[in-house]
């Protein structure tokens, strides 16, 4: 029996694309581009954690605001221009929800925490490396820096403690997103696995994080745990 043709994703794109006025290749590119930052990711993620990202997981991990902020720029790079967020965002998230296929379904699969969620007890950072950058509207983004998770956990600490920042973890993935002080924009920590290095045996933080103690809050003095030393040998 013949098996039925599946369209391609020209024959749905295209005919949803022309219901807003959007041009069969002006489409093309702004799907080309969250391709690829599917791509992107997805190669991420089997790096770091040795497994696929699918793409309803990879959907969730963005969450509402991260996949408009996706589209935006899609938007813009497939020749939009300046992209009005209320109109042309919104256009763009339709037509690609309307062609998307189903959530993939897998005998392991888990339930997904597709929102954010207030992070109330540092602890529950629990990755031993993150990537950590600082976002704000009208800033150039830049690839962030490594910490130690005891770092992130003690920053977080502080910061509730003053009262002056709040946190959220998006359980999907691990991010953890927190304000601290009068900025206007957040710090974005994304676990980062493969960065780990070796932490101190009294304060858990890296040993460049001993470099300026005062301001990263680790001990005076790195320590080397037992194991460290004796991987290292001895004389």
């Amino acid at each position: 029996m013949d098996q039925p043709i599946q369209p391609t994703r020209e024959q749905l794109l295209h005919p949803e694309a022309a219901k807003y006025g959007i041009a069969p290749d002006v489409i093309d590119r702004a799907v080309s581009v969250i391709a690829a930052v599917q791509r992107r990711d997805r190669d991420k993620f089997r790096k770091n954690y040795g497994g696929e990202l699918t793409p309803d997981r990879w959907l969730a991990a963005y969450g509402v605001s991260g996949f408009r902020e996706l589209c935006a720029h899609a938007a813009r790079q497939a020749g939009l221009g300046d992209v009005d967020v209320d109109v042309d965002v919104d256009v763009i998230v339709r037509i690609i929800s309307a062609v998307a296929p189903a959530p993939e379904q897998h005998d392991d699969d888990r339930p997904i925490q597709f929102w954010a969620r207030p992070l109330t007890d540092p602890e529950e950072a629990t990755f031993p490396a993150y990537r950590v950058s600082y976002e704000a509207p009208g800033t150039d983004s830049t690839p962030g820096f490594d910490w130690s998770g005891a770092l992130l956990r003690r920053t977080l600490r502080e910061a509730i403690r003053r009262g002056r920042g709040a946190a959220s973890l998006e359980e999907a993935t691990g991010v953890v997103v927190f304000t601290d002080g009068d900025l206007p924009g957040a710090y974005v920590a994304r676990p980062a696995p493969g960065h780990t290095q070796p932490a101190c045996a009294r304060c858990h933080q890296w040993e460049r994080e001993h470099t300026l103690h005062e301001r990263f809050g680790s001990c005076e003095r790195f320590v080397a745990s037992t194991a460290q030393l004796s991987a290292v040998g001895t004389p």
